[in-house]
């Protein structure tokens, strides 16, 4: 391990614990009850000690593949290199040509000079259908997030904030697709259905939440309104336009999507058990059932796909799958559920006895949105450099 690879990942290890300890005295000091002894220690140590992981695993494959690769070019290189990635795919070559010809120029400052010539160039080059179609459908998009705000804000008090961001951001990538001459399009059926109908349900359910409970508009503030309508908004765009380099292995979004249904249906199944009260050999055989399938969701997927890739790469795709079916899937049924548990004991999904139902609006966007996610992608990372290592020991990349 050379003397900069152990310092960049000595500085993210660091920088990974100070964010967790800072985050973590905000969350207590804002806090209406604080959690006990045993718990904060939990809290302190696992979280951070997950990411730290993750983080010096993705550096370490990085390092040794396109990180290593990238290394080796000067900045003008490495200019030109991003620029040229960035391309639609009818404009590749032309990004490749303009590479191997700055290969052929010498001198710092012709370098950088003909760098920035062809970055112009390329933020120049005009959109797919001409900048008469993009200009037009631009306006659409302004239209549409400018009418959303109002009929959506008229329709469910509440909802105002999130009916423009989402609408904004989903404008934003239509605008950037036409631009780019890319169409939506399924490039695995299966889990970009899945995502794409989990995403639509989401915002049923949040609708029909808010009409039941109008107070819970004050747990969805504009900042929260704002997360949820981006989490939606890139789950939705993973599955409909995945970038290329999400789009070249297909077994790693089928287990992805797998993964989440497995995810779903053990927290429907645990939250309608609880209300049953099965006899306790039942609940001695289903609870470390429950307590592990979480783990597993999120790690075994990763690490399946990283083995039968016999890459990282190939566990890191299942891994984002996991997490990005997973989120709008859980969100989609913690709603609905939880207007169920309130109007059977009066309890919110996790247990609070004294809570209206809308408390479980925030309940929601604080543990499928942000909990669930936080623990779970750290996971599989780890599941994927395993994998990547018991595959190919003697190649990581």
């Amino acid at each position: 391990m050379s003397w900069t690879r152990r310092r960049l990942e000595t500085i993210t290890t660091w920088v990974v614990v100070v964010g967790w300890v800072v985050f973590y005295a905000i969350a207590l000091a804002t806090a209406d009850q604080l959690p006990g002894p045993q718990a904060a220690v939990t809290d302190l140590v696992v979280p951070p000690l997950l990411w730290v992981l993750a983080v010096r695993s993705v550096l370490r494959h990085w390092r040794s593949g396109s990180g290593s690769r990238m290394s080796t070019m000067d900045a003008p290189q490495r200019l030109l290199a991003v620029a040229a990635a960035a391309l639609p795919e009818r404009r590749r070559a032309w990004g490749r040509a303009m590479t191997a010809e700055l290969a052929e120029v010498q001198g710092r400052s012709a370098r950088w000079r003909f760098a920035l010539s062809c970055v112009r160039a390329m933020v120049g080059l005009p959109p797919a259908g001409g900048w008469p179609v993009l200009a037009l459908v631009a306006g659409a998009v302004v239209a549409s997030v400018v009418t959303a705000g109002p009929a959506v804000g008229g329709a469910v008090p509440g909802l105002r904030v999130f009916a423009v961001a989402f609408t904004g951001l989903v404008g934003a990538m239509v605008v950037l697709a036409v631009a780019r001459s890319r169409r939506p399009r399924l490039p695995v059926p299966a889990p970009t259905v899945l995502v794409t109908a989990a995403v639509a349900a989401s915002i049923t359910a949040t609708v029909v939440f808010l009409r039941r409970e109008p107070t819970a508009a004050q747990y969805l503030p504009p900042a929260a309104a704002v997360y949820l309508a981006a989490v939606l908004a890139g789950c939705l765009w993973l599955a409909l336009a995945p970038p290329r380099s999400l789009n070249t292995n297909r077994l790693a979004p089928h287990l992805g999507a797998g993964a989440a249904v497995v995810f779903a249906a053990c927290f429907l199944l645990s939250n309608r058990l609880e209300l049953t009260q099965p006899p306790l050999p039942v609940v001695l055989v289903l609870a470390p059932v429950f307590v592990l399938t979480p783990l597993a969701v999120f790690f075994l997927p990763a690490f399946t796909a990283a083995t039968a890739g016999r890459s990282f790469r190939s566990g890191l795709h299942a891994a984002i799958w996991t997490v990005a079916a997973t989120m709008p899937l859980t969100y989609a049924l913690w709603l609905p559920e939880a207007l169920h548990r309130h109007a059977i004991d009066g309890r919110t999904l996790d247990g609070d006895l004294v809570a209206p139902a809308a408390v479980n609006l925030a309940d929601a966007l604080v543990f499928t949105l942000g909990i669930f996610p936080a623990l779970g992608l750290p996971l599989a990372v780890i599941g994927a450099a395993l994998g990547a290592r018991r595959a190919a020991p003697d190649n990581p990349s």
